[in-house]
Order: C-alpha cells, then sequence, then structure tokens
C-alpha cells in the first residue's frame, strides 16, 4: 500500500515557501527576525534621541520663557534637530513592530484586532504630539511665552493621554500570547499586569496632569515590549507547536 499527499496539500506547502511565511513548526526567517526586532531599533533609536536632543538648561518644569529660550537654542544645536528626525524614524521602527506583532499573533481573533486597534491609537497621539513642538520651533521668534508654555504642556498631556492606548496594546498582546503560547506564562501574565495598570494610571490622572508630564509606570511598558522584541528577534523556532497537516485524500496504489 503506498500513499501520496493531495495535491491541496502540496499546494499549500509551496504557498509558505512562495510567500514567506514560516512553515508550519518551522524556523523563524530574516524577516520574522527584522519585524520583531523592529521593536528593539525602537527603542534605541527613541532612548538615543532624548539623550542627544535633551535641553540641560531646561527645568523639569519649565515656564513659558524658559520654554522659549529652549526652542532658541534648538536652533543653534544641530544634535538637537537630529533628535527630532531619529524621534521619527523611531516611531517608523515602532509601526513595523507593532505590524509584526499582530500579525504574529493574528490565531487569537478580535484580541489581537483591539491590540492593533489600541497601537494605532498610541501612534497617532506620538505623532500628533511631535506636531505642536516642531510648530513651537518654527516660530520661535513669533509667539510669546505664554505660547511656548502651551506647546510644553500640550506635548505633557499628549504622553499622559497616551498611556492609555499603550497600555490597552501592552495588555491585548499579553492575552494573545498567552492564547496563543507565543509567550510564557510568566512574560504573558507580566504584559497583563503592566497593561492594565497604565490603563488604570491614565483614567485615575485623568485631567489632573503632573507638573512633570510623565509616568514611571510607561517604563515597565518600554522594559516589557523590549523583553518579547529580543525574546523573538532571537528565537531559533517559533514558540507554538502546531499539529501536522494530514493528507486530506490520500491516494491509495
Amino acid at each position: 500500500m503506498k500513499t501520496r499527499p493531495d495535491r491541496a496539500n502540496e499546494i499549500q506547502s509551496e504557498g509558505h515557501r512562495s510567500t514567506g511565511q514560516p512553515a508550519p513548526g518551522g524556523a523563524v526567517t530574516v524577516m520574522d527576525r527584522v519585524g520583531a526586532l523592529s521593536g528593539t531599533a525602537y527603542f534605541i533609536l527613541a532612548n538615543t534621541a532624548i539623550a542627544i536632543g535633551s535641553d540641560p538648561n531646561l527645568p523639569d518644569v519649565p515656564t513659558g520663557q524658559e520654554s522659549l529660550d529652549s526652542f532658541v537654542r534648538m536652533a543653534v544645536n544641530p544634535a538637537a534637530q537630529a533628535a527630532i528626525s531619529m524621534k521619527l524614524l523611531a516611531f517608523a521602527a515602532w509601526m513595523t513592530f507593532v505590524g509584526y506583532v499582530c500579525w504574529r499573533l493574528r490565531d487569537a481573533g478580535w484580541v489581537a484586532a483591539v491590540g492593533m486597534a489600541g497601537a494605532v491609537v498610541q501612534i497617532a497621539v506620538k505623532l500628533g504630539s511631535a506636531g505642536p513642538l516642531i510648530s513651537g520651533y518654527s516660530l520661535r521668534d513669533q509667539i510669546s511665552p505664554e505660547q511656548a508654555a502651551l506647546v510644553n504642556q500640550i506635548g505633557k498631556v499628549d504622553f499622559m493621554v497616551g498611556l492609555l492606548p499603550a497600555g490597552l496594546f501592552v495588555l491585548c498582546v499579553a492575552l494573545a500570547a498567552l492564547k496563543t503560547k507565543e509567550l510564557g506564562r510568566a512574560l504573558a501574565w507580566s504584559g497583563i499586569v503592566i497593561g492594565a495598570g497604565n490603563i488604570v494610571t491614565a483614567v485615575v490622572i485623568g485631567a489632573n496632569i503632573p507638573e512633570s508630564g510623565f509616568a514611571p509606570s510607561y517604563l515597565l511598558i518600554l522594559v516589557w515590549e523590549l523583553v518579547i522584541s529580543l525574546r523573538w528577534g532571537f528565537a531559533r523556532n517559533h514558540s507554538r507547536s502546531r499539529a501536522a497537516v494530514s493528507p486530506a485524500n490520500p491516494v491509495v496504489s
């Protein structure tokens, strides 16, 4: 008795090879690593931009005049201007990472889709916060200290509002990874706690934005995303075990 696979299964296997989609249970592809490690690229680019673009003369809670003076110093500081471009490049890496994560967790169903929605909103908030900053810099010779203070405050509010979609993204990714077994229980449950914690933080703060315009809980989001980026980027095989596809209609000869 001999059997040979049905032609439909052969076509399916060829499809995995031609589209670049990893075969069930196969090794991680180069494109998988690019998608996963784009999260690490975002982390490095964003933090490098903060390091080279920060103004040491600007206090944590600046006045309007101090904010305006910071725009003037930025005009003669090429590193600070390059930091803005680096942040935009970091956002591009972040969008790539979000797309990869939600594609990888697509088997989780609507939970992965909600995570995608949270990430899209977070990206919109981040890009939106760059608008007032660049406008303030461009119009530094025409705006008043009060207007400069408003630009600075908008940036703080955007960051705090962004905690909500950022927390939702991490929460849904962790839930989806737990469901699909793409992450271990410890890492997945830590993401659930971190994501839910940031959602609660954003809701509790509401309109009472702290003067610093920063929430330490956001650091946990960055660290968790960096960990899963490295975890998936350097993995040798896909985490979840897929069932082998048996021939649907074996032909007996």
